[in-house]
């Protein structure tokens, strides 16, 4: 095992100059352009299930606090419905197409009159709030940001217009609850010690700030997402990695360049965008150390997924968390389209192969490392 970790690192060593230092791509691409990939058509949009979810669309930790079978419910949860509805829009499929409504729905039908979705006592019946309100409210934010975007910018826009108009004053509200000086405050101080938190916010932000048609609130959301977003640039160790709680995480710092990806695709600012490829650039040739040559992770250091449940951190479902390989193969081949890049788009195929999101093709494998 160890002979075979050496021959990986070597591998490795030798692409790493490949990535390292590619160019962004220009034209940057859409957000819809971005999703529209064949890997990720043939591993996500055809292949997944309807997001399970009660009857009502509580996902998961939702519906056991609905049965009171938990004491708190996390907004979180419900941003699962944009991979369903991302599924509908490039796959064709109207009843996934239905089900991320319904989760998006129950999710906004907690929403509060301040935009937030908080604790709420002279509600009818009186509401108790999301738990981690800052970071699960951004989260939720982002989901439905991306998923309209992807709608207005679809070729069937129409068949999504009387959503959108319907969804993004929900969305709207939501992210000025976000903003409010106040509320910011103690979200940033919460998020301080995790870099790929800056990135869902820049991307929540600069996703809604291109759906909205006030341009004052636009200029708004575009500046404190680049605000963000040069906080997440600033962290970012010198051998490549995003800190997460004082060290590196390999999946978090996967999850962190998927959203940056997100928000790069929206930014408007050139030379920020520029920067934003540079740091994809080194942090996914980073990330490529950590990713063994079948596709699976290597967790060894990892300061949130160890692998190990002593020290791994517990989701909101109160499960330990697992490696998130869905995000690390969607960043590995958002990567290989931003920069061109020929050998992170193999990688994206590996991960997604060895997490089960694609057939097993154990000589795609050989030809990858032999060739």
């Amino acid at each position: 095992m160890m002979l075979f970790g050496h021959y990986q690192l070597i591998c490795y060593l030798l692409i790493f100059n490949q990535i390292l230092g590619q160019p962004l791509i220009n034209p940057v691409p859409t957000t819809y352009e971005l999703y529209n990939s064949s890997l990720l058509m043939s591993a996500f949009y055809k292949r997944m299930s309807p997001t399970g979810a009660a009857p009502d669309g509580a996902v998961s930790v939702n519906h056991q606090w609905e049965i009171k079978n938990a004491t708190q419910w996390f907004i979180e949860e419900q941003r699962y419905g944009c991979d369903d509805i991302s599924a509908a829009i490039f796959a064709n499929r109207s009843n996934l197409l239905e089900n991320g409504e319904k989760l998006f729905k129950w999710g906004f039908g907690r929403q509060t009159s301040d935009g937030g979705f908080n604790n709420c006592s002279d509600c009818t019946p009186p509401g108790i709030g999301t738990g981690d309100p800052f970071h699960s409210t951004s989260m939720f934010v982002e989901a439905v940001a991306k998923c309209l975007v992807l709608m207005r910018q679809s070729p069937n826009f129409t068949m999504y217009e009387s959503y959108i108009n319907q969804t993004l004053p929900k969305l709207i509200e939501g992210v000025s609850w976000l903003i409010d000086p106040a509320v910011m405050a103690r979200g940033i101080g919460n998020d301080r010690p995790y870099t790929h938190r800056r990135y869902i916010l820049a991307a929540a932000l600069g996703q809604t700030a291109l759906l909205t048609t006030n341009q004052t609130l636009r200029h708004h959301l575009y500046t404190i997402a680049a605000t963000f977003a040069e906080n997440g640039l600033a962290l970012q160790n010198s051998s490549g990695f995003n800190p997460e709680k004082g060290g590196y995480d390999s999946s978090y710092n996967a999850v962190g360049l998927y959203y940056a990806c997100n928000y790069l695709v929206v930014c408007p600012n050139s030379t920020l965008q520029q920067r934003l490829g540079q740091m994809l650039s080194k942090s996914l040739s980073w990330e490529l150390t950590r990713m063994y040559p079948n596709g699976s992770a290597n967790f060894t250091g990892n300061t949130r997924v160890t692998g190990n449940n002593k020290t791994d951190e517990k989701g909101p479902s109160g499960k330990f968390k697992g490696y998130d390989y869905k995000l690390t193969t969607y960043a590995f081949e958002f990567g290989s389209i931003l920069l061109q890049n020929e050998t992170l788009h193999n990688e994206s195929r590996l991960v997604a192969t060895y997490a089960g999101y694609l057939p097993q093709r154990w000589i795609d494998t050989i030809k990858f490392y032999f060739k």
